[in-house]
């Protein structure tokens, strides 16, 4: 067999959504989907217009793409037959955690899913590894046809980038999410912050994100930073004061 002509997926989530629909539009033929929740299975069959596998050894593409939480990849992987071409979608679990296998690898899309949300897949990076330089060598082929961003990384350099990853997005986020619960907590509109996040975002696209802030902790505003901490309990005052914190000391190298 030469190259990977069909994609077997696991899983029923955000990735496997968001994959299924781009390797169908590649013209990429999922052949099956296998998920715990049958029920979302189906749905997503349905979607991708391929069939719903009983079991993992009825899969039957040419790579099965294992888009699982990072607890389940290593568990699914000692489930399926060590001849199969495998590779699965996660950012942190180190290639060397699987099991022995004759083709294993990794195809992770460093992006943020959202089902409801689309995405242009071609603008996505994707990091691939491969345990044989065969394997790795099909599956940048096979991502090089949904993205136009695609590089060789190692396990060590893909942990890196996963733990940028989850402090430009996940915490980035959840700021945003504790930026919008205190100013509901105080009656006020959060639609007014609206134009402030596009502009922080948008910013470091032109600048560092060093020379980009801004704030009463970057110019040292005791008095102001004292005020806001008076108005703040709990969590929040920590994150502001160790934010702050951290803000002053970056400033400072």
């Amino acid at each position: 067999m030469t190259g990977i002509h069909s994609v077997s997926i696991v899983g029923t989530g955000n990735v496997a959504h968001h994959l299924g629909k781009a390797f169908r539009e590649a013209g990429i033929h999922v052949s099956d989907i296998y998920g715990r929740n049958r029920a979302l299975a189906e749905e997503l069959a349905l979607t991708l217009g391929c069939f719903v596998a009983q079991s993992l050894d009825e899969l039957s593409g040419d790579i099965i793409l294992l888009c699982v939480s990072d607890d389940a990849v290593v568990d699914l992987a000692s489930s399926i037959s060590e001849n199969r071409r495998l590779a699965y979608t996660s950012g942190s679990i180190p290639l060397s955690l699987l099991p022995s296998r004759t083709f294993s690898g990794v195809f992770y899309p460093l992006q943020t899913f959202s089902k409801n949300r689309e995405i242009d897949m071609s603008t996505v990076p994707f990091l691939i590894e491969g345990n044989t330089l065969q394997h790795e060598s099909e599956l940048m082929q096979l991502a090089s046809r949904i993205s136009q961003h695609v590089l060789s990384a190692n396990s060590n350099d893909r942990l890196h980038y996963h733990i940028s990853a989850v402090f430009v997005n996940n915490f980035v986020n959840h700021l945003f999410s504790k930026g919008k619960e205190h100013i509901e907590e105080h009656g006020l509109d959060w639609e007014v912050l609206q134009p402030l996040i596009h502009e922080t975002i948008g910013k470091i696209s032109d600048l560092d994100p060093l020379q980009a802030q801004t704030g009463p902790a970057l110019r040292n505003d005791q008095l102001t930073i004292e005020r806001h901490l008076n108005a703040l309990e709990g969590k929040s005052k920590e994150i502001y004061t160790l934010l702050s914190q951290s803000i002053q000391q970056s400033a400072k190298k």
